[in-house]
């Protein structure tokens, strides 16, 4: 029996992709075993964003066809989508040399840079490879350049390196551009992708991590005074210096500046939404919080009472020198009865990519929020929902999610700062990149949006603005366990996560 495909009998018009149609992979048999991992990876993501289920590609498959491998010997053309075999995992591919600059493909009215070029045979992108040379993050796995506290700085991302916008979910451009292959062509926009809900058409996960706590007057003391200088040198915001000012007086006047969870669980529940907030169980280094496990103790188990997601705030030191993070999930399960299931490492610090993922799995946990930028805001990786990192050790996805930070108090303020942009439209354009590609699953991250002690008050002012807006875009904010349980479902149909509890 030939090979058979499925049509797409969508209207030509039509911005959202088909849901749950069998979708299959042949890959030549002249490609490496190490790429074929690879590439299958890259399609059971795009898979997964776009609704898909992963079939098998025997010849009695019936399903959307996809070949990868050299174009001119495929004798299936008619019946599969081709896609050239272009990603060798060789270096040279990420190298910042002028040679292997991405080069510009433009597609329905978007501009995607290519880092394998064209098939010289018929012009094609080879969309599996691009794919996961973004989501893998080996596009900064080779850079040598490190901040002063050991982080691979914005210069050493392809987005320095390149001259490429962060605000440019590149990762989620080239899917768009598999699906419209697959749909023949035949529509005049990029497609997105459809959410996992009914209810929702785009997906944010809320988070704070807790960096200071009020646990005693020096502390406060100290942080309000830092706070007055960073005001005056690095913000040169008045009203920041003055916001701290006050705080200061009230601290003088017996008040607990910075002991904010209760207002803030209050605040969020008002506005109709709950968060995840991420505390450090372990102080080991001057960089970690002022606070102790204990002080904020009944603050976290009141947030979990109330249905707030909590996760782990790995320290410093976690991943870059101890490997401590299991240690610090037992300690977090020990104290509130339930190990818990995120990460966002403090400082946004880890050695590598690949040892940030294999601690995270080896910890146990089923998500991380680690890969986002520190000095300004956008998508690290390249995308704008949540993947399975892979994990190069073992040539297949780790089984956890990456719930990209797109959105950063402090990293707001930076980019607005530097750029003397309202903050308002900047948080605003790269939410608007994520909705327009698809359903989310990003995550936004504001300290402590109560009180103007990360960051001036307008940059909170813009948390609560995005807060409200939200329904108009019909966007729901989710904890993280929430979205585990929404999300993990459609993962599994593409065959990712494997093992996985589908309600975390």
């Amino acid at each position: 029996m030939p090979a058979q495909t499925v049509p797409i009998d969508f209207a030509e018009t039509d911005p959202v992709a088909p849901r749950a149609l069998n979708l299959s992979l042949r890959i030549d048999s002249t490609i490496p075993s190490a790429i074929q991992a690879r590439v299958t990876y890259a399609f059971r993501v795009f898979a997964a964003i776009y609704g898909y289920r992963v079939a098998d590609s025997g010849p009695e498959s019936q399903s959307v066809r996809v070949f990868y491998g050299p174009l001119p010997t495929n004798k299936n053309a008619d019946t599969e989508i081709l896609i050239p075999a272009l990603y060798d995992g060789a270096r040279e591919h990420v190298s910042s040399s002028p040679r292997t600059k991405p080069i510009p493909f433009r597609l329905a009215g978007e501009t995607i840079p290519l880092f394998l070029g064209l098939d010289s045979a018929e012009k094609k992108p080879d969309w599996l490879g691009e794919i996961f040379l973004w989501l893998s993050g080996e596009l900064e796995s080779y850079a040598n350049l490190r901040d002063a506290v050991g982080r691979v700085p914005f210069e050493g991302t392809p987005f320095g390196r390149f001259g490429l916008s962060p605000r440019k979910p590149y990762a989620a451009l080239l899917m768009a551009g598999l699906e419209y292959a697959i749909r023949g062509n035949k529509i005049s926009a990029l497609p997105k992708a459809p959410s996992p809900l009914a209810s929702a058409a785009h997906l944010v996960l809320p988070s704070h991590d807790i960096d200071f706590y009020f646990d005693g007057r020096r502390s406060a003391f100290v942080r309000l005074a830092k706070n007055i200088g960073i005001g005056a040198r690095t913000y040169r915001s008045s009203s920041y210096c003055f916001d701290n000012l006050q705080l200061l007086s009230s601290l003088l006047a017996g008040k607990r500046p910075g002991s904010y969870l209760f207002p803030l669980l209050n605040a969020a529940e008002s506005a109709g939404f709950r968060s995840t907030l991420f505390p450090v169980v372990r102080r080991a280094h001057r960089r970690d919080p002022n606070y102790s496990l204990e002080s904020i103790a009944s603050s976290i188990a009141n947030a979990l009472a109330k249905g707030f997601s909590v996760g782990l705030h790995g320290s410093y030191r976690s991943v870059a020198e101890e490997r401590s993070l299991r240690s610090e999930a037992t300690r977090f399960g020990e104290r509130f009865g339930k190990r818990p299931k995120a990460n966002r490492q403090h400082w946004l610090r880890f050695a590598s990519q690949r040892a940030l993922f294999r601690e995270v799995e080896i910890a146990g946990m089923l998500a991380d929020s680690s890969i986002g930028f520190p000095e300004t805001v956008g998508f690290r990786n390249g995308a704008s929902f949540a993947f399975p990192p892979y994990d190069f050790d073992k040539e297949r996805p780790h089984r956890l999610l990456e719930v990209p930070l797109v959105l950063m108090d402090g990293g707001l303020e930076a980019e607005a700062r530097r750029l003397g942009t309202s903050p308002a439209e900047i948080a605003e354009e790269v939410l608007t990149q994520s909705r327009n590609m698809g359903w989310g699953g990003i995550s936004i991250l504001w300290h402590n949006p109560i009180e103007p002690l990360s960051v001036p008050g307008q940059i909170n002012d813009v948390f609560w603005q995005l807060a409200a807006d939200r329904r108009s875009h019909t966007e729901a904010w989710l904890t993280f366990e929430e979205f585990l349980n929404a999300a993990v479902p459609r993962y599994q149909q593409a065959g990712l996560l494997e093992g996985v509890p589908v309600h975390a």
